[in-house]
């Protein structure tokens, strides 16, 4: 698990925009989308900027729940400025969970893997790009996935 998680700090440092619009938003969130096509999966997929969101889109077969998913991920990316499974994993290493370790309800929090901040080189972290639909580390590894293919690393 040390590893995984020393991974995940080298993506939160590597996987920065150095700028970021409405157009960009747009063509991160299509290339998500690309991605799960090519993997053949389905997810829901958001981008928010400065509490606006500025992408969604829902694959056939996802529902209003992974919605929910996506607020809760969101919540704790926001909260911990870290990917929503870098949090999980921390709290699951330390043999707890959010709720126990942080008195975040789960009704607003989640544990789970697909939530990542939104950072943009001088101005920091600025919002949040989500998945949900599979399961914890599948969302991680999708979205990571479609973030370096955008970045071109």
């Amino acid at each position: 698990m040390r590893d995984q998680i020393a991974r995940m700090e080298k993506e939160e440092q590597e996987l920065h925009f150095k700028s970021f619009t409405n157009v960009t938003a747009l063509q991160v969130g299509l290339t998500i989308i690309e991605e799960a096509k090519r993997q053949e999966k389905n997810i829901t997929a958001e981008i928010y900027c400065q509490g606006q969101r500025l992408f969604a889109h829902a694959m056939e077969g996802t529902s209003a729940e992974n919605e929910d998913w996506i607020r809760r991920k969101n919540n704790v990316v926001n909260h911990f400025g870290q990917s929503s499974w870098h949090v999980a994993l921390l709290a699951r290493q330390e043999g707890t969970t959010l709720e126990e370790r942080d008195g975040l309800p789960l009704s607003d929090y989640v544990g789970a893997g697909g939530g990542f901040p939104l950072i943009v080189e001088g101005k920091g972290h600025i919002g949040t790009i989500t998945v949900s639909g599979l399961p914890d580390q599948e969302d991680h590894d999708l979205l990571i996935a479609s973030l370096r293919r955008f970045l071109k690393l």
